[in-house]
């Protein structure tokens, strides 16, 4: 079993800081729509950034078990919230990946790595909406 630990604490209007336990933190706002300040990360930023975040390393897990030559990985990811019956929930979120592999032969290895990786990414698996996945990969 694994168990991770944060403590927040409210900083006064819509601002709060987060911490690990190992010390790390982070300034945390609501949205700017939803009445948060501007340049902070966002409750909603860091589900989708955990997703994103979480396909790469898991993917990287498959990546060196089969010693595949990958060059580059740049990934963008967007969650969509809609209001529904009860209340705003995210509805999707894509990632859309780009990677460079080292040989021809890494591009169909590259793609089952990451196919891997949407399978066992805990935090994929852990959301109620579907996580879609797209990937360009090429030989460098």
């Amino acid at each position: 079993m694994h168990t991770f630990v944060t403590a927040t604490e409210w900083l006064g209007g819509e601002r709060l800081i987060t911490r690990t336990e190992g010390g790390l933190s982070l300034e945390i706002s609501s949205p700017v729509q939803f009445g948060g300040e501007a340049g902070r990360w966002t409750p909603e930023d860091i589900l989708v950034a955990g997703v994103e975040s979480c396909i790469l390393l898991t993917a990287l897990y498959f990546v060196q078990r089969h010693q595949i030559g990958l060059k580059s990985w740049t990934s963008r990811a967007v969650g969509t919230m809609e209001k529904g019956a009860n209340g705003l929930r995210f509805t999707r979120i894509e990632v859309r990946i780009t990677a460079r592999v080292a040989t021809e032969a890494d591009v169909p290895r590259m793609r089952e790595a990451v196919q891997l990786a949407e399978t066992y990414c805990p935090l994929s698996a852990a959301v109620n909406f579907p996580v879609e996945f797209s990937l360009d990969c090429a030989a460098q």
